[in-house]
């Protein structure tokens, strides 16, 4: 398994089906420029999703093959394309071959050829090329590298925050972790990968993890000719001094005292995966004292990485949905940071500068894994033991612990209306998105007590996919077997829809309930009771006594955030926006027997309009 949440601001949320297509001898496949906001893109190339017809150009008038929808580069094509699952980043193809992503800081930055720079390609159009091309992790692996090397890879955008990626890959015989950034003339790449053992699991949250490349264990490590190259060029690696070459410790950025955003993440899936490790909470900034994988107590289930993906370190010292940080109701979100002195949403005496904003001291927040601003997140599953057509992806929208999964198999001739529609700038109860955010803003207001109900539905829906899975999949595969190729297509798009549908109407009917059961300051708990009686929610003992209404004691003194906690410490403003963020869990499983306008590239030394929202119901009514 491989799986990815796409944490995101301003993020398309949507995915789309990209068909298999033959090519003519001598055609060109055309590189966009990296686009996160909606829509991602436009144009017929990576499936109907993105048509024209299906984009609201109300919104703004975008033209396909215009503004940042014109290529900047493009490669020699091959004669035929696979099919595959598309949304950010290439998400899964035809053959099992399933890509995870994550944003990781690196010291050597560069601008795309759009922006002024050299290079031509980054990570998002590096993942669909593989996608399109290979049936392995070794062959993307392989691919990416050497495409990134010949044209030049920019990331996310040129500030070191966003100026690595790592892609996590797997096939249905071996997982594999990815790290790439630019090299130091702008115009080719560094990159660096190692196998994740079997059995193991391995996690990344926004920082590289690959520490020593043993690159004669051709088994394990693949990495481009010049990763020891451009780090001693830069001084980031001296052979003479600094032992065995460590990626990370080369080419990391140091969060410094903001570390623990990416290493809480990392620590808390491997405590879930494997408690008997007894992994501290607190380690050093590139988490020196935890493995680059590790053995999981048990085998793992999707459902299983479901729940990392939807936890906030509840029951840990971190446990965001305690103290006053998260309000009397425990509301375990924490917005991201930045100044608001240019923007004026406070008083002058209320406003901070984006210093004050990116000090956290002395107490900075936690970093959560399912964060309110995730677009998109999802499990897949690369079996050997099933045919190829039952590839699948457990896929949901919003932050996962206000959404539900639903199972989407790569062979379905297309994705579901509810995951392929819609946009942030419309609210709309008929897209799988904004049904969850719906529910999940106003569950925040109340989460202690809302968060029982919310669990209930995932549980009562999840459950019952889980329970069909092996149904449907042995209807599958004695159709295949029979040669009913077609109609397995057919049968799983209709699964999936139908399973989507019903998850949006169950989701819109949990609104209804929850705005109804659960507002200002009370909640109901018999709606079929004689005689209306609410139950009066008041605030809990140590929030009063922290806001001064009762005396506070030293046996109750309430803390102002949980134990511990981090930011991370990026160097651009829109950072919040574009910030792409992953916790990644691998399971094999072997069948049985700088300056805009400034050009090159940036090392880094280490020392609108007002949208128009519009209610639609949809025929849902309030399921009381």
């Amino acid at each position: 398994m491989t799986t990815h949440t796409n944490d995101c601001m301003e993020c398309d949320f949507r995915i789309s089906k990209v068909p298999a297509k033959d090519h003519a001898e001598g055609s060109t496949r055309k590189i966009s420029g990296y686009r996160a906001a909606y829509p991602r893109f436009l144009g017929e190339d990576w499936g109907p999703t993105y048509y024209e017809s299906n984009t609201d150009t109300s919104i703004h008038p975008w033209v396909a093959g215009e503004g940042p929808f014109a290529p900047i580069s493009e490669i020699p094509n091959v004669a035929h394309t696979y099919a595959y699952i598309d949304g950010g980043y290439g998400i899964m193809n035809e053959h099992q071959l399933s890509i995870g992503e994550s944003t990781c800081g690196a010291k050597v930055t560069t601008f795309g050829i759009h922006k002024g720079g050299k290079a031509r390609v980054d990570v998002s159009e590096l993942s669909r090329v593989a996608m399109e091309r290979c049936k392995t992790a070794r062959c993307a692996i392989g691919l990416m590298g050497s495409l990134a090397e010949e044209y030049g890879y920019y990331g996310a955008d040129e500030t070191e925050g966003e100026g690595g990626e790592s892609l996590q890959i797997v096939d249905t015989q071996e997982a594999w972790v990815f790290h790439i950034l630019a090299d130091d003339s702008g115009e080719s790449a560094v990159w660096a990968a190692q196998r994740v053992r079997d059995g193991h699991i391995a996690a990344v949250a926004n920082q590289f993890i690959i520490r020593e490349l043993d690159l004669d264990n051709e088994d394990m490590f693949m990495a481009s000719s010049n990763v020891e190259e451009v780090a001693t060029r830069l001084g980031f690696y001296d052979s003479a001094t600094d032992g065995k070459f460590d990626f990370t410790k080369a080419y990391a950025m140091d969060r410094k005292h903001l570390s623990t955003y990416a290493t809480r993440r990392v620590w808390r899936v491997m405590t879930m995966a494997a408690p008997s490790s007894e992994l501290p909470g607190d380690t050093t900034t590139f988490a020196d004292d935890y493995p680059f994988d590790i053995k999981p107590d048990k085998l793992l289930t999707v459902k299983d990485v479901v729940a990392m993906h939807r936890d906030h370190y509840e029951g840990t010292p971190y446990d965001m949905t305690k103290g006053l940080a998260g309000g009397p109701y425990g509301d375990p979100s924490r917005f991201d940071p930045s100044g608001t002195i240019a923007s004026a949403v406070y008083p002058p005496e209320d406003q901070i500068s984006d210093t004050e904003a990116w000090a956290a001291t002395p107490i900075p927040f936690e970093r959560a894994i399912s964060i309110y601003r995730c677009s998109y997140s999802w499990v897949s599953e690369s079996r050997a033991h099933v045919p190829n057509e039952l590839g699948v992806v457990w896929f949901s929208q919003y932050a996962p612990h206000a959404s539900g999964a639903v199972p989407l198999y790569v062979s379905a001739p297309d994705i579901p209306k509810g995951f392929s529609s819609g946009s942030l700038l419309e609210f709309d109860l008929s897209v799988s998105y904004w049904a969850h955010a719906a529910v999940g803003n106003w569950a925040d207001r109340f989460y202690v007590h809302t968060i029982g109900d919310i669990k209930t539905l995932q549980s009562e829906l999840e459950e019952g996919l889980y329970a069909a899975q092996t149904g449907i999949e042995t209807a599958a595969k004695e159709m295949l077997m029979a040669g009913q190729k077609a109609a397995v297509s057919t049968m799983l798009g209709d699964y999936s829809a139908t399973a989507s549908a019903e998850e949006i109407e169950a989701w819109s009917g949990m609104l209804w309930k929850m705005i109804a059961k659960y507002k200002d300051g009370q909640r109901i708990d018999n709606f079929h009771a004689e005689t209306l009686k609410p139950t009066k929610l008041f605030y809990p003992k140590f929030w009063l006594q922290a806001v001064g209404y009762l005396p506070a004691t030293e046996s109750a003194a309430a803390p102002l955030h949980s134990a511990g906690g981090a930011w991370t410490l990026l160097s651009h403003v829109l950072v919040a926006a574009l910030s792409i963020t992953a916790t990644v869990v691998f399971m094999n499983r072997k069948a049985a027997a700088g300056n805009a306008s400034t050009s090159g590239p940036v090392v880094i030394e280490m020392a609108t309009a007002v949208p128009s929202y519009r209610f639609k119901q949809q025929g849902y009514q309030p399921v009381l």
